[in-house]
């Protein structure tokens, strides 16, 4: 769950409580303050009620109705409940009751019933009559009851204005976070250009000075271990170059001359039955004079690939794509190349590091490659950023568990290093279940590096 969501949830869960806390609290006063009303009333409607009264003077049907019309004038009284009956207990008169009682299961919880209290009507030294004063808390209970419907419903429109405006300022201040996450998210994919606006909130601007100095730090570090990086291939690829031409130069025509002289040998010692000591001795010198030779061209070929030269990048990567590729275990492996559109003349860095990384990956797939076949795509009109872009793609058919580097090659890691160094970017992974080995590369076309003659 996300920050903005759990502190949403603990602002809900905290209003929550508190309100229901309050209404609680509110309800568990409701009883005593009914109590102390309806007791407080009591007394006081006893002591309106007459203790007295003379038949003499007006007749005892008349004097019970003035009794009756007395209690009829406590229709709708709170508190108490007032009812006249004759000595013999028959019903004379009783006052009714408020309107709006609280609800049933209120008046059940919490106000048990309550005992009567009697005073008689006397006359003379006879009970006339009898008034049964009974304590109704429900009454008192309706009127707490409206007070904490009030209440409460007040509180809850309360916390839920103070929640909503909570969760907004929340909201609204915590909102530069996805900011701040995608241009980290943007910063762990390479992009050297991510930064951060300006912020109202002092506190998410001081997050976004501080990324703001740590990527520009980071650009320019990686901008000097570019550089550096560039500086390191252009040496390596310039004594590569060095090497290979004195050894093409000064060794290989001695080793080349050596041939005629040897055969020659050969054949006198097969002409002259004497020198036939010697036969053997010539024909092993002829046999590690041809291996030196081979070995010379193979390492002049590590070393800077001649079809570079001769052919250019484009037919150099056609003619290694043409060249026969078996796995370890002996299957053949087809190697399918698209390299449509223009090829111009990248530069000898450029070129010569892209004959590598395709010789690398070649080789990662002759070790590794489960399947029969390599796909080779090059798009020369790539944009990444606005930048031209030289894209690379190499997919193949993988045993799980590889980690696409191995031998005496460039390896994963060179192959990164070398694709950022040159400037570009560098993705190498497992796709579709495991199943396929996809290495993406792409590596921008310097204009400056560039001349206008086609390959």
């Amino acid at each position: 769950m996300r920050l903005k969501n759990r502190l949403a949830l603990v602002i809900v869960l905290f209003l929550s409580t508190f309100v229901g806390c309050y209404s609680l609290l509110l309800l568990l006063e409701v009883p005593e303050r009914a109590n102390v009303e309806t007791d407080g009333a009591l007394p006081w409607v006893i002591s309106l009620l007459p203790g007295h009264v003379d038949t003499s003077l007006r007749g005892a049907a008349a004097q019970r109705q003035a009794l009756a019309t007395l209690v009829h004038g406590f229709d709708g009284i709170r508190h108490v409940r007032v009812v006249l009956r004759a000595p013999d207990g028959a019903l004379l008169a009783r006052a009714s009751s408020p309107a709006k009682p609280a609800p049933s299961w209120l008046v059940a919880r919490l106000a048990g019933p309550k005992a009567a209290t009697r005073k008689n009507v006397m006359d003379g030294k006879h009970v006339f009559a009898y008034f049964e004063v009974t304590p109704a808390a429900s009454d008192e209970l309706t009127e707490l009851w409206a007070d904490f419907v009030r209440g409460a419903t007040l509180v809850a429109g309360l916390s839920l204005a103070t929640m909503l405006l909570i969760l907004w300022f929340t909201f609204h201040a915590l909102k530069p976070l996805d900011r701040i996450c995608a241009a980290l998210r943007a910063l762990a994919k390479g992009r050297q250009d991510a930064r951060l606006p300006v912020f109202a909130s002092p506190e998410m601007q001081e997050i976004a000075m501080s990324f703001n100095h740590m990527a520009e730090r980071q650009a320019a570090s990686n901008a000097e271990r570019q550089a550096l990086l560039r500086k390191l291939i252009d040496s390596e690829e310039n004594t590569r170059r060095s090497v290979a031409h004195d050894l093409h130069d000064e060794l290989s025509p001695y080793l080349v001359a050596l041939q005629p002289l040897v055969r020659t040998m050969q054949l006198k010692c097969a002409q002259r039955p004497e020198l036939s000591d010697f036969a053997a001795t010539v024909d092993t010198l002829i046999s590690h004079q041809s291996h030196i030779l081979a070995k010379l061209r193979a390492i002049l070929m590590g070393l800077h690939p001649p079809e570079l030269e001769t052919l250019g990048l484009r037919g150099a990567i056609e003619r290694l794509a043409a060249q026969p590729l078996r796995s370890d275990d002996g299957r053949e492996i087809d190697v399918v190349l698209d390299a449509g559109g223009d090829w111009l003349a990248f530069g000898p860095t450029l070129d010569v590091s892209v004959y590598r990384l395709i010789l690398e990956c070649l080789n990662n797939a002759r070790r590794h490659a489960t399947g029969t076949r390599v796909d080779i795509r090059f798009d020369t009109e790539a944009k990444v950023q606005g930048r031209a872009m030289l894209a690379i793609e190499v997919v193949n058919d993988f045993s799980p568990g590889h980690s696409g580097s191995g031998g005496g090659g460039l390896g994963v890691p060179g192959m990164r290093d070398r694709c950022v160094a040159l400037g570009g970017s560098f993705a190498a992974g497992a796709l579709h279940d495991d199943k396929v080995w996809c290495v993406r590369m792409h590596l921008p076309l310097d204009a400056a590096a560039r001349n206008d003659s086609h390959v």
